[in-house]
């Protein structure tokens, strides 16, 4: 992992157990303080506010996990196809657009997409065309494509040859909705689904790599199994909080087989880039809840 001279306010990070992501938080500023507190020496004054003495509170509750560096090693390439839409959707666009390296389509290919109509979810087979944005360049000085696709309701995201997936209905317990705040995968999270009458607790808590990293960690758990689903970078200080694994962008059962599966975005690592991860339950070893099948990423700047 290269090392890089940081800015002091902002901290754009570029390793992580996935691809790259969507949002960067950012704490900037002093921490507020009320007026009645301040002494009049500090009142209409251009020097900065005290500020009460930094604690890192890092308290891991996992150890000795692999190194990004081994992960990328003993990672295997899924054979599935995914590609986000919802994200780059915008309403002055008629089509979603992506970097032309990006975009791993065929003209004319016929791919199952995840439409939303009438608030329910199915997957729908659809055919995929794609032309060149003519004058425009995207981050990282890239040309890019436009994606167009049948319009059979509201389109959130595409997939190809992922075992297990197929035309018809899909359970929902959570999805985003772009009316409310996100729901962001940070330390602390903690929330609770049920489905098919089984009980799953997904939360997000701290680890410690075999190289001292530290890192998030997002673990699932149901009926006695506790699975780590993936860890990415942390880091804090006084005016900087990277401690989120990604947005939490659905949940329900995609597969159809009656257990959990999961959809998620990656922290965003650079300016514009975006990535997210598919894990189902069909594909699993006995040890696990989920598995990753296929994951998305566009590259910022």
């Amino acid at each position: 992992m290269n090392k890089r001279k940081l800015p002091l306010r902002v901290l754009i990070l570029t390793v992580g157990l996935i691809a790259t992501g969507s949002i960067l938080q950012l704490y900037v500023g002093n921490e507020s303080t009320s007026a009645q507190t301040l002494s009049n020496s500090w009142t209409n004054s251009n020097t900065a506010l005290p500020r009460r003495p930094f604690v890192d509170d890092f308290s891991p509750e996992f150890s000795n996990l692999p190194t990004f560096d081994e992960i990328m090693e003993t990672r295997t390439r899924e054979g599935g196809k995914l590609i986000e839409v919802a994200k780059f959707l915008y309403s002055d666009k008629p089509w979603p657009s992506y970097s032309r390296n990006d975009l791993d389509v065929q003209d004319g290919e016929m791919w199952l997409g995840l439409y939303s109509a009438k608030g329910k979810l199915r997957f729908i087979e659809t055919r995929l065309t794609r032309s060149a944005r003519e004058g425009f360049i995207g981050p990282g000085d890239q040309p890019e494509d436009w994606l167009k696709f049948e319009k059979k309701g509201d389109l959130l995201l595409l997939t190809k040859g992922i075992a297990g997936l197929k035309p018809g209905g899909v359970t929902t317990l959570f999805r985003k909705n772009v009316s409310f705040d996100s729901v962001y995968l940070e330390h602390g999270f903690r929330r609770t689904f049920e489905l098919a009458g089984v009980e799953y607790t997904l939360r997000v808590t701290t680890g410690l790599q075999r190289d001292g990293g530290k890192v998030n960690v997002l673990v699932l758990e149901s009926a006695g199994k506790s699975q780590i689903v993936a860890f990415n970078l942390y880091y804090k200080d006084h005016n900087t909080l990277y401690n989120s694994i990604g947005e939490l962008l659905w949940v329900g059962d995609m597969d159809n087989d009656g257990r959990l599966d999961l959809y998620f975005s990656d922290y965003g690592y650079e300016k514009g880039g975006f990535g997210s991860n598919l894990f189902l339950s069909s594909p699993t070893k006995e040890e696990n809840l989920v598995e990753r099948v296929a994951g998305f990423g566009s590259a910022g700047c």
